[in-house]
């Protein structure tokens, strides 16, 4: 489990993964059910900034007067995470066996998180002596306001439309074993090609549909003895664990409507309005070792090996608005734009001319 969120620091592009991170496997290790609940509420904002983040920088200039036709770019999304989604209150996420220890303290962090912060998690079924049977610490976070997430396109344009694509290369992410990939197409449409009237103008009106897809695997090392119990351990922990992987995807759709407007000869301004939706699919696949309460109610502990113990999707929706700056030379253009939305923040598009 520790690769797991090891995966999502590193994914973010930053130097998160210089924290000290701490062992995260107790999660799914103190329970399938509600080690889902807290994995769930710990990358939630992960989940958000990945799916919004593949959609915030779809626009592509349609300029009618055009000598290049294929043009070749590195695309940065920048997601700023909302202060509220740094942090979730345990008790509100529907645990069923586990509660916090000092209810004084029941805020623990999300991977955006306090890196300092923790809270000790107690299992509600105790042992003759009415000691908690399971006892582990929520995760720290990464103490981050925001994530970028860097990718290649490349967009052909015929007259009064371009078609892009989107790439990061199936490659394994540096200092770890986790290999990720992403994949996306756009069309943007201007509607000149409809209304005549709309032809030759220093403004235009274009409509824009995009669709990525994020995808990725790691073999992960979880192993027993990794949660506290005072009392013995009882039941079946026999493994194989060699076969532990965790496998994720993301999808995000794209829907927008934009104005653009000639300030110059090299510089425009455009606008656009539109709405983003999407998917995140996480799944623990292979044999883990898992702890529960006898449920005799004997006050022991009872470990068993689950297979595929976690599979969670979750869907995401929003508006967004744009408003954006963009230079065109002969060879080269640049793009800065702003979403004012949700999970939204800064994007950049720098852009090579081909042909």
């Amino acid at each position: 489990m520790k690769k797991v969120f090891l995966y999502f620091l590193l994914l973010s592009a930053t130097n998160i993964w210089s924290q000290n991170l701490i062992d995260t496997g107790t999660l799914i290790q103190g329970g399938v059910d509600d080690g889902s609940n807290l994995v769930e509420a710990y990358i939630n904002p992960l989940n958000k900034a990945i799916v919004f983040g593949l959609s915030d920088v779809t626009y592509t200039k349609i300029k009618k007067k055009q000598k290049r036709r294929l043009l070749l770019s590195v695309k940065l999304a920048y997601i700023g995470i909302p202060k509220e989604d740094w942090t979730y209150d345990v008790t509100s996420i529907g645990l069923k066996h586990f509660e916090p220890k000092d209810y004084d303290q029941k805020i623990a962090q999300t991977i955006f998180g306090d890196s300092l912060k923790t809270i000790t998690l107690v299992s509600k079924e105790k042992d003759v002596l009415g000691r908690p049977l399971i006892e582990f610490d929520t995760p720290a976070g990464s103490q981050k306001s925001g994530m970028p997430l860097p990718y290649v396109g490349a967009t052909y344009r015929l007259k009064y439309t371009n078609l892009s694509f989107n790439l990061i290369p199936y490659i394994t992410i540096p200092d770890s074993d986790f290999k990720v990939g992403m994949i996306g197409i756009g069309v943007q449409q201007d509607f000149a090609l409809f209304i005549k009237s709309l032809q030759d103008k220093a403004y235009g009106l274009s409509v824009q549909a995009s669709g990525n897809y994020l995808y990725g695997r790691s073999d992960l090392d979880i192993r027993p003895g990794k949660i506290y119990t005072p009392v013995g351990i009882s039941g079946n922990l026999n493994g194989p664990y060699d076969n532990q992987e965790i496998k994720i995807a993301y999808t995000s759709f794209n829907i927008a409507a934009y104005i653009d407007y000639n300030l110059t000869d090299h510089f425009s301004a455009y606008a656009g309005a539109g709405i983003n939706t999407g998917s995140a699919h996480i799944m623990l696949k292979g044999t883990y070792p898992v702890y529960a309460a006898d449920p005799t109610g004997t006050g022991a502990v009872v470990a068993d090996d689950i297979y595929d113990p976690l599979d969670i999707y979750n869907t995401f929706s929003r508006s967004k608005l744009e408003l954006g700056l963009r230079g065109d030379w002969d060879r080269f253009y640049a793009q800065i734009g702003y979403n004012a939305a949700t999970y939204g923040g800064l994007s950049v598009n720098l852009g090579y001319k081909m042909l």
